[in-house]
């Protein structure tokens, strides 16, 4: 007997509609498919409606108002507007026309409109609501998508890490029992429900005991209805709502970067259509409540690595001047404590221990290095669900939470943070569950939905809060910080003498510096002052966009004097860092490039620009050096291009400088960012040899990383990767 696992149901595949609309799919053949409904509207046989094409069928459905074949062509394979839509009239009743591509098909749909008509003027009031909510995006959407739909609960459901999810706010009608906090298990979203989500995030259904509507021409499971608003839920998904005493259902996914993290899931205990205009207003409102939210998690995130950097630079001028490492720890360690939010903290090393706070007993210890130890190397250890060996957890208190990270592992030096037990009661919506039935012509078991959904609890013990990834780099950049001064103590004279030696290059290179990025914005200068010289009459918006380049240019200029001024005076320079997009430095620059090494035939591709967390003046310089290599070590091609482009990766977003010119021999990327490093191959190009050198300086003041990618006379890749 096998056993029917629910992520092995093919919704997308299921054949059906809902009863509300009409379906027909084409190829290039024509019509191969279609829902059986819509024999009646046209008064023809579903085998007279197969084989024709989509022009010979719109004009049967609809002749008002006349659709424009090109334009619908136009709009479903462009790049902007992927779906077709348009309000249309049938037997004088209001639809929607729907039309788009999918699984190189095309799919028509038509479904009914409602009979409140939205109004478009209140988008704006919509989103100043979103934003006046004193930051609980979330709540203030639940409210406005429960006024737009009229359904007597709307909530937002997050996903945790084990995929339950939990209620994170919610809209409810008057006398209605509240779920705001309720956890519901991971089966009761399976996992192919979840992709479609991602896919197409708007999905609802009108009244769950209706009847479906069969599509003709093809099987089912030739029938992908993955991005299909008509496609009928699956009867489990249906008596899982029937069970939950909904009569009607809406959902639409919080997707960021590419992962479901939530829904926004609505219900009605009668039926109720959600016309495609409410969902697609819906789903708007969706997503500017997310890029909301993001934005205040950049903020909070933000001042926290405020925080974190300032004593991070702290530490690392005490460690500079004070030679007892355990001394410096010491003083710092109720800082790392408040910081990372722990209950406890233990510097360890071969001469002993300190602690403070609440911290675990020297037999709980042993426990922690023995587990630790058995692990193999880790220099960085962390969980927030220890289990000790005969620990009663009724009466002890226990630290779950562990963080362990080696500071010179050769001399046993760690630093320990621990984090108490947090009990808590979870309530579950229903006990979670999962009940099989026995299907005896299939001989398989296969889930059923759950019928209760009344409020179940669970006490939660024997784990602590669990630790940030924001945490864990903080954790690491101290241990770094520290490491980096252990490894100065074994010369201090000669490191003093190293420093000194480095300071000197360093004031040397200012020099270079200041007139190799100079170049740049006098160009601008010049050239501008040339043109008003050369033509008299030149028009006012010319004349007053060369005015304005050159107040840039000087703006520049004074700046990065400035900057290498502080330099001069000392090793170390306050700069400002923002969040900051450059696409439009970059276009600047690329303009001043092209006109210094005479480039004019230059293609150049601008792909997507992520902000970057930097310094406006360096950011300005570091695009400026790899920019202009681009383009001056492209400009002899017969076609020279230059490609800028930007990827995020998780936390870092990475920026792409790609041309296509003389290249680099690769074994030589070792030292390419050294001071005054010429290539063999770059005789004939201007240039000092200090580019590169400015770039990893810049990179390495920013705690971004360089890379290139390269190939002789094929071009080269540099990659930034800024951290986030």
């Amino acid at each position: 007997m096998r056993q029917l696992e629910c992520h092995e149901e093919e919704i997308q595949l299921c054949g059906k509609i809902q009863y509300f609309g009409f379906l027909c799919i084409f190829d290039e053949s024509g019509c191969i498919a279609a829902s059986e409904n819509l024999s009646a509207v046209l008064n023809i046989p579903i085998n007279g409606i197969l084989g024709r094409s989509i022009e010979q069928l719109l004009p049967l459905i609809s002749s008002e108002p006349e659709l424009n074949l090109k334009e619908i062509e136009r709009q479903i394979t462009g790049e902007i507007f992927t779906r077709f839509v348009e309000r249309i009239r049938i037997k004088n009743v209001d639809y929607y026309l729907s039309i788009y591509r999918y699984d190189e098909k095309t799919y028509l749909e038509v479904e009914i409109c409602s009979e409140n008509q939205l109004k478009a003027t209140r988008l704006f009031y919509y989103a100043k609501y979103l934003e006046e909510r004193h930051g609980n995006a979330w709540q203030s959407l639940t409210v406005l998508i429960r006024q737009i739909i009229g359904f007597d609960r709307v909530m937002v459901y997050r996903f945790e890490e084990d995929n339950s999810g939990q209620v994170i706010a919610e809209s409810i009608a008057d006398g209605m029992t509240s779920l705001m906090g309720y956890r519901y298990p991971e089966f009761d979203i399976p996992a192919q429900a979840r992709a479609l989500y991602v896919k197409f995030p708007a999905r609802h259904v009108a009244d769950i005991e209706a009847p479906t509507i069969a599509i003709q021409g093809l099987e089912a499971r030739e029938v992908d209805l993955t991005r299909c608003s008509l496609r009928a839920l699956s009867p489990v998904h249906l008596q899982y709502l029937k069970n939950a005493g909904a009569r009607a259902s809406a959902s639409f996914s919080i997707v960021i970067e590419g992962r479901l993290w939530g829904l926004v899931a609505c219900q009605n205990s009668l039926p109720l259509n959600v016309d495609l205009g409410q969902r697609h207003l819906c789903a708007f409102l969706t997503q500017y409540a997310i890029n909301y939210y993001l934005s205040e998690y950049q903020k909070e995130n933000l001042v926290a690595q405020t925080i974190m950097g300032v004593m991070e630079r702290d530490l690392k001028s005490e460690l500079l001047v004070n030679s007892d490492i355990g001394i410096v720890l010491e003083r710092f360690a109720p800082q790392i404590l408040e910081i990372v939010g722990a209950d406890g903290l233990m510097i360890k090393h071969d001469r002993g221990f300190k602690s403070w706070g609440e911290v675990p007993t020297e037999s709980e210890q042993r426990q922690i290095d023995l587990y630790i130890e058995k692990q193999g190397e880790n220099d960085l250890f962390f969980t927030s669900n220890f289990v000790y060996d005969g620990a009663d957890l009724e009466q002890s208190l226990i630290f779950p939470g562990i963080l362990r990270i080696n500071i010179l592992p050769s001399n046993k030096w760690h630093i320990y943070l621990f984090r108490k037990e947090h009990v808590y009661e979870d309530v579950w919506a229903g006990k979670p569950e999962k009940i099989y039935h026995y299907d005896p012509e299939r001989e398989i078991e296969f889930p059923s939905p759950r019928t209760s959904f009344e409020a179940w609890r669970e006490t939660m013990k024997g784990k602590s809060i669990k630790w940030k990834n924001a945490e864990l780099s903080f954790i690491e950049k101290v241990a770094q910080i520290t490491q980096q001064a252990i490894a100065q103590r074994g010369g201090e004279i000669a490191q003093l003498n190293k420093e000194l030696v480095r300071s000197n290059n360093a004031l040397d290179t200012f020099g270079y510096t200041l007139t190799h990025d100079l170049k740049n914005p006098l160009s601008s200068i010049k050239l501008a002052a040339q043109m008003m010289l050369m033509k008299d009459d030149l028009p006012k918006d010319i004349l007053r966009k060369m005015a304005l380049n050159i107040m840039d240019a000087t703006v520049l200029i004074t700046e990065m004097m400035d900057k290498v001024y502080q330099l001069t005076q000392s090793n170390y320079v306050a700069f400002k860092t923002e969040l900051i997009d450059p696409r439009n430095k970059i276009l600047n620059i690329l303009e001043s490039c092209k006109q210094q090494f005479d480039s004019t035939s230059l293609e150049f591709v601008l792909g997507e620009t992520w902000p970057i967390l930097g310094e406006r003046t360096l950011l300005y310089q570091l695009f400026l050096n790899l920019i202009g290599n681009a383009v001056k070590y492209s400009s002899k091609k017969d076609q020279p291009r230059v490609e800028v482009y930007s990827e995020k990766h998780g936390d870092s977003v990475c920026y792409y400088i790609k041309d296509n010119g003389i290249g680099i021999d690769i074994q030589d990327d070792s030292n390419i960012f050294d001071i005054f490093k010429r290539l063999p191959n770059s005789q004939g190009f201007e240039g000092s040899g200090i580019g590169l050198s400015i770039v990893k300086r810049i990179a390495d003041r920013l705690d971004a990383k360089v890379t290139v990618e390269s190939e002789l006379s094929v071009g080269t890749t540099f990659c930034v990767k800024f951290r986030g």
